[in-house]
């Protein structure tokens, strides 16, 4: 296994797809704010880990560039093998694994080649915490399928925004699926809502998914304490100390 997946490329800083516009289907209408949400976790604890950014600051493109130079510093790094088009997985890259570099009969990278996978991880929250413009939260519940913590999660974020009356939308990526959202679909406080079409660019939205992935893992390996995953255990504290206090759900 690769510690990324094939997928359509996503742009990087200074290609030809950068700067598109409009980057909302309803520009005329954009939403007060955007999260960028995906979870993570295992049986014990289900964990969401999500970018939030004001509609403007995502709007400037800034934070996409940043992670597209981040990743244009992976591809040019010798001691790796990712490619563009490739998806970075928090997962994988937690166990060091990367595209083969030797025949099928190789028994993989050595341990040299699994830290160098492993710093990724590290760099990529190092990155996350200078995104402009963004903020970084997560939430936990223990014993929770992704249906339910999706919901938990849509139910809290939603009443938050309903209470100073805020619009926002949430993509969330479950193992199942990747969905948006609208948070607040009315001035009374409601459920949220499906969104039938995507309303936002999916190549910009492919890199803050991968930056949200990075959140959601290390969050829950901070917070399971996976003894296996030790040396991860004080990353989310250390590199994002200005992430909000986890949310309880």
């Amino acid at each position: 296994m690769s510690a990324s997946e094939s997928h359509s490329a996503i742009p990087a800083a200074g290609g030809e797809a950068e700067h598109t516009s409009p980057i909302f289907t309803n520009a005329n209408n954009p939403p007060g704010s955007v999260y960028f949400t995906v979870l993570s976790g295992g049986p014990d604890m289900s964990v969401a880990g999500w970018l939030h950014m004001p509609y403007e600051a995502l709007e400037s493109k800034e934070a996409t560039d940043v992670w597209g130079e981040f990743r244009e510093e992976l591809y040019a790094d010798p001691a790796l093998n990712i490619r563009r088009g490739d998806t970075l997985r928090a997962r994988k890259l937690a166990a060091g694994q990367g595209r083969p570099r030797f025949p099928s009969t190789h028994r993989g990278p050595n341990r040299a080649e699994q830290w160098s996978y492993r710093h990724v991880l590290r760099r990529g929250l190092g990155v996350v915490a200078r995104l402009p413009g963004t903020t970084v939260g997560s939430a936990l519940g223990r014993g929770m399928s992704a249906t339910a913590t999706t919901e938990a999660v849509l139910g809290e974020l939603s009443s938050r925004h309903a209470r100073d009356r805020s619009s926002a939308l949430a993509l969330i990526r479950t193992p199942a699926d990747t969905t948006w959202y609208e948070l607040t679909p009315g001035p009374v406080p409601a459920a949220p809502s499906l969104v039938r079409s995507a309303p936002y660019a999916s190549a910009e939205a492919g890199g803050l998914l991968e930056a949200a992935e990075f959140v959601a893992y290390c969050a829950y390996q901070h917070y399971a304490r996976s003894h296996h995953r030790r040396f991860l255990w004080d990353w989310l504290p250390e590199l994002l100390p200005g992430a909000a206090r986890p949310i309880g759900i």
